[in-house]
């Protein structure tokens, strides 16, 4: 199963079996389980780099971590939140963690466990929280209807650390408020190019807006029927894929230019894809572009072929689906031993630092950096195999190495040979006139 490309994780509400599971996309089959960590509240499995994943517990405040090749959770620590936490997002490559927990966001390095900042900008619980692929900006959505778009870097960086305490946190601001929604945000999509691409949002006011993140505007404001629940863009970006609490999904081009900015929505001119009986929880598009996962409430998981518009396979669990997306395949998941590349410690709580002296820490972690940032984990996943073929290659290269050094010297012999003949012969015809 180690050859697969991409794999499916899903997260129900029933947690008696599992509280997140690894399939096999391509004919159902489970491929690991994870225990222990009681339901995962909605959107919030993520993985920490290419080592662990990780969930917030829907009842408790509480976050639950595994290794990718355990089904139980890391031993020894506990990562206990400040609150319960509504949303959970972390950075590609490991390095912070972000919490929505009521209507403020906290923000961690995940190495050091330190509390960086808590953001208190919104005025109702925050739903959504998401990471652009390079891990610069995220953006986060509320139940007020407020989307706002935050630099990390600009959160994160606290020069004068003494002075930060819970009384003056939260006092940043955000690179963009879109304030258009005025009933709760539930789902959003991010273009691949980050800041530089496209903002999708759904809402129960059963509107899509679609913002540029280079400028700041909103580009399209969709209305549909139906109150919208998910969205999801596939891999080229053409089409978006917009579920419904009433479970259907909605496939709408964006390559066709409108008239005006606000499109009113109808099935007659767009492919629906129904089968669900319950609202739309969680859409997913697979990486070679082929297949739409789809999780609902009716406890299912269904798999459809794009062009045909027509249902695949079906995954049944035993309650309704709270996280289900499609990823590459981690390596270290079929690997008995492994040495993870990211280091883990317990959570902070609070801002407040009680003693006199600030310890600077310098945390070391193995990580390359690459023009891609979106393919680092894929990269380290073939890291084993590259090795192994490298070695091969410089063993034999350096018995060719060896082979021509041989035979550069047998044909220097053979030449200071010929040349030392060549020099003896005249005298010896010399020798031989004079006799």
């Amino acid at each position: 199963m180690s050859n697969l490309l991409e794999v499916l994780i899903t997260c129900d509400s029933n947690n008696t079996l599992w509280t997140s599971s690894i399939w096999d996309p391509h004919n159902g089959t489970n491929l690991i389980t994870y225990k222990g960590g009681g339901t995962a509240e909605n959107r919030t499995a993520c993985f920490i780099g290419s080592d662990y994943l990780a969930a917030v517990e829907k009842t408790k405040p509480i976050l639950h971590i595994w290794p990718l090749n355990s089904q139980q959770t890391v031993q020894g620590m506990r990562f206990i939140l400040p609150g319960k936490a509504t949303a959970f997002a972390v950075t590609p490559d490991g390095s912070y963690c972000i919490a929505g927990i009521d209507e403020k966001i906290y923000l961690w390095q995940i190495a050091s466990g330190n509390l960086l900042t808590i953001i208190n900008r919104h005025y109702q619980k925050v739903n959504l929280l998401k990471f652009t692929s390079d891990g610069r900006f995220f953006v986060s959505a509320a139940e007020d209807g407020m989307v706002m778009v935050w630099s990390l870097v600009t959160v994160a960086a606290n020069p004068e650390v003494e002075l930060v305490t819970q009384t003056v946190a939260g006092q940043h601001n955000p690179v963009y408020i879109f304030s258009d929604h005025f009933l709760p945000v539930t789902d959003m999509c991010i273009s691949k190019t980050g800041i530089h691409g496209r903002l999708f949002t759904v809402s129960s006011d059963r509107t899509c807006k679609i913002y540029d993140l280079t400028s700041g505007e909103m580009l399209l404001n969709l209305v549909f029927d139906e109150p919208l629940s998910a969205i999801v863009l596939d891999v080229l970006e053409l089409n978006a894929f917009v579920g419904s609490t009433e479970g259907r999904i909605v496939q709408f081009s964006l390559t066709n230019p409108p008239r005006g900015r606000d499109i009113l929505v109808n099935d007659d001119k767009n492919i629906v894809f129904s089968a669900h009986t319950k609202a739309v929880s969680c859409l997913s598009v697979s990486l070679n572009g082929e297949l739409l996962m789809s999780g609902g409430n009716d406890e299912q998981v269904i798999l459809w072929h794009i062009r045909s518009q027509q249902p695949i396979r079906v995954i049944k669990h035993k309650g309704p689906i709270t996280n289900a997306f499609f990823t590459l395949n981690h390596r270290a998941i079929f690997k008995q031993d492994f040495t993870p590349s990211i280091i883990l410690h317990n959570l902070e709580r609070t801002l407040e630092n009680n003693s006199d002296e600030i310890v600077e820490i310098e945390v070391l972690v193995n990580k390359k950096n690459n023009f891609w940032p979106q393919y680092i984990s894929n990269i380290d996943n073939q890291a084993a195999e590259i090795d192994l073929d490298t070695k091969h290659r410089e063993a034999m290269l350096k018995d060719e190495l060896e082979k021509m050094k041989r035979i550069n010297s047998n044909l220097y012999a053979v030449a200071i040979e010929k040349a030392l003949k060549s020099e003896d012969s005249p005298k010896k015809k010399i020798k031989n006139k004079t006799q």
